[in-house]
């Protein structure tokens, strides 16, 4: 099984960061590909400049 975590929030030490962390550990316990990312930490820039559309 493959699996993507997808993380949002700014703070590491939050709830929602302990949570990640859990299901992450427990899927990956079960033999699933898990695919994380943190937006935050990746500087996700979330708005799509109107360049990019015309390209």
């Amino acid at each position: 099984m493959q699996v993507s975590v997808i993380l949002a929030h700014p703070d590491p030490a939050s709830c929602t960061h302990a949570i990640a962390e859990t299901v992450i550990t427990t899927l990956s316990g079960a033999d699933a590909r898990v695919n994380f990312h943190d937006l935050y930490r990746e500087r996700f820039e979330p708005l799509l400049p109107a360049e990019e559309l015309l390209a």
